[in-house]
C-alpha cells in the first residue's frame, strides 16, 4: 500500500498530519511515480494562485486511476474553474483540471468546524461526523452534473462576519474515485481514517508499515524546511533553555505584519511555533509554509469571544511544548476593538500573555517621519497600560538617510526604532493574504527582507493581570500627553 502526497510549488504538506497515511512524497523530480500508487493526497496551499501544476504533473494526474484526494486548494485544483477575484471589479477565473464539476468563487472561512458525511462511500457512512477547520478565501462552492456532496461543514463565521445561527455549508464533493474538501484535518479523525483503511483492505500489519513509513516521510519533509539548517546549528551552539518569543503589533491593517513576520521566523535558530490573535489564522499560513509546521488549535488566540483558544490555554500549551520560539502576529491596529468590549484587541491579549511587543508602522502613507510619529504614539500609550514594549519597526523604508534621523532620535529617548526596506512585489495581488497569495513567491521575498530583530525570553507560568480597562487608560494618557 502507496499513499502519495504531492509536495510541489505553493503545497502545505505539513499543515496537518492526513491521518499519518502518506508513504511516498511526491514532487517535480518523480512524477511517474504517481501511477503506482493507491491514493494521492493533493494538499492545500497556493496551487491555484502559483501555478503549481506542469503539463507532465496535469497528464499523470489527469490518467491517475487510483483514489485522488484533494484538501483545500488540492480540492480546487480537481476543480473546473476557481474566480480568485475577491475584491475585483471581475472575475478572475483560473482553471482546474475538471476532474469534478465544480466551481469555486470567493467566500472567506477561517472557523474550527465540526462536518457530516452526506452519503455512503469509502470514508464512513452518511451522518457520520468529525472535526476539522477550514482556511480558504474561495470556498463558495457550485455543484454541476456527476458530482455527489461528501461534507457539509457547521459554520459560525463567514467573511468576517458572524451569522446570526450556526449554519451548515456545502464543503465537500466527489466523484467515483475523486474526492475533494475544505475541511483541514478530515483524515486526523479517527473514524474517518478506520474507515478509509478498511476499504482499502488494510489489516493490522500493513496498518504498522504504514506508520513507520509516515515516521520517515515526516521527517524528510521537516528536512526541506529553510529552518531546518539553522536548527541543527543552533543545537551545537545553543546555550540556555530559555523560550523565546515577541508580539508583532501594529499602527493599523496592512502595515506589513504578516510579511514581517514570514520574514522573521525564517531567520530564527530554533524550533518555532506562530499563532495569531484572532480567528483569522490565513495570515500565519505563509510562516507555516516555510517552517513545515501544522495549524494547531493553539495557533489562534482570542481575541473577546473569536478565536480558537483562550489566552490561558495558549500559555498552558507554550509551557509544555517543546518550541524554542513563539511568534505572534496581531489582528489588525494595535487597539482596534478596544472600546467595544473588554479584551477585544490585540493591545489588551498582548498585555494579558506578557510577551515582549514590537510596534510595526508602514511608512507607505505618512511617509517616514509620519510612520515615527505615530508608531511613538502606540509605543507610548502601550506603555502605559502595561505591554513590554521593545521598539519600533518602521516598515517600507524607502530613504535610510532620513531613516538614520528617526533612528537617531529614538536613541537619545531610549526606544530602538529599526527599519526594513520595502520588499519587492508587496503591491501584487499574489502578496495580499486576504484577498489573493502565491506562498512561494511571498516567502522568497519576505526572506530577502534585512534586518536584525532581538527575540526576548518570555515568561509563561501564569496570565498576566487584566487591571484597568483601555478607555481607564486611554483617557489617562489623553490626558498626560496633552498636559504641555
Amino acid at each position: 500500500m502507496e499513499i502519495g502526497i504531492l509536495d510541489i510549488k505553493g503545497s502545505l504538506p505539513c499543515f496537518e498530519n492526513f491521518g499519518d497515511l502518506p508513504t511516498l512524497i511526491v514532487n517535480e523530480d518523480n512524477i511517474h511515480a504517481i501511477k503506482d500508487l493507491d491514493m494521492l493526497i493533493i494538499p492545500g496551499g497556493s496551487l491555484i494562485e502559483s501555478f503549481s501544476l506542469n503539463e507532465e504533473l496535469k497528464k499523470h494526474l489527469l490518467e491517475f486511476d487510483g483514489i485522488l484526494f484533494g484538501v483545500c486548494s488540492g480540492f480546487q485544483i480537481l476543480s473546473k474553474r476557481v474566480d480568485i477575484g475577491r475584491k475585483s471589479q471581475y472575475p478572475i477565473f483560473r482553471e482546474g483540471l475538471g476532474l469534478l464539476d465544480v466551481e469555486f468563487s470567493p467566500l472567506i472561512c477561517t472557523d474550527r468546524v465540526e462536518f457530516k458525511l452526506m452519503d455512503n462511500c469509502i470514508f464512513g457512512k452518511v451522518g457520520d461526523r468529525g472535526d476539522g477547520f477550514h482556511c480558504h478565501t474561495y470556498g463558495d462552492i457550485k455543484i454541476g452534473k456527476g458530482v455527489k456532496i461528501l461534507t457539509v461543514s457547521k459554520v459560525k463565521k463567514l467573511n468576517y462576519k458572524y451569522l446570526e445561527e450556526k449554519r451548515y455549508m456545502v464543503s465537500g464533493v466527489y466523484r467515483k474515485n475523486i474526492y475533494g474538501t475544505m475541511v483541514h484535518g478530515f483524515l486526523d479523525n479517527k473514524n474517518i481514517k478506520k474507515s478509509l483503511l478498511e476499504s482499502l483492505g488494510v489489516d493490522e500489519k500493513e496498518y504498522q508499515n504504514i506508520l513507520n513509513k509516515n515516521k520517515n516521510l515526516k521527517e524528510k519533509l521537516k528536512r526541506k524546511s529553510v529552518i531546518y539548517s539553522n536548527r541543527k546549528r543552533h543545537k551545537e551552539e545553543k546555550k540556555d533553555d530559555k523560550k523565546r518569543g515577541i508580539i508583532l503589533l501594529s499602527t493599523g491593517s496592512q502595515s506589513g505584519k504578516t510579511f514581517l513576520l514570514t520574514s522573521i521566523v525564517s531567520k530564527l535558530d530554533g524550533k518555532t511555533f506562530v499563532a495569531k490573535i484572532g480567528p483569522d489564522v490565513r495570515d500565519i499560513v505563509p510562516s507555516l509554509y516555510i517552517l513545515r509546521e501544522p495549524m494547531l488549535k493553539y495557533s489562534s488566540i482570542k481575541i473577546g469571544d473569536r478565536g480558537w483558544c483562550d489566552v490561558e490555554e495558549f500559555l498552558r500549551f507554550v509551557e509544555k511544548s517543546d518550541y524554542e520560539y513563539y511568534i505572534v502576529e496581531g489582528v489588525m491596529g494595535a487597539f482596534t476593538g478596544a472600546l467595544r468590549k473588554k479584551n477585544y484587541s490585540s493591545a489588551e491579549v498582548s498585555k494579558l500573555l506578557g510577551f515582549p511587543v514590537y510596534v510595526i508602522s508602514s511608512c507607505s502613507k505618512g511617509g517616514i517621519e509620519g510612520a515615527f510619529v505615530e508608531g511613538l504614539s502606540y509605543y507610548s500609550l502601550l506603555r502605559s497600560m502595561g505591554v513590554d514594549v521593545r521598539g519600533i519597526i518602521l516598515n517600507r523604508v524607502y530613504n535610510f538617510q532620513i531613516f538614520e534621523k528617526v533612528r537617531e532620535i529614538g536613541e537619545k529617548i531610549g526606544i530602538k526604532v529599526i527599519g526594513v526596506k520595502k520588499g519587492e512585489g508587496g503591491d501584487d495581488r499574489g502578496f495580499i493574504p486576504e484577498i489573493e497569495i502565491d506562498y512561494e513567491s511571498f516567502c522568497r521575498s519576505a526572506m530577502g527582507l534585512d534586518f536584525e530583530l532581538e527575540i526576548p525570553p518570555i515568561d509563561t507560568h501564569k496570565i498576566k493581570e487584566e487591571g484597568e480597562n483601555f478607555e481607564y487608560h486611554l483617557r489617562k494618557w489623553a490626558h498626560k500627553f496633552l498636559d504641555f
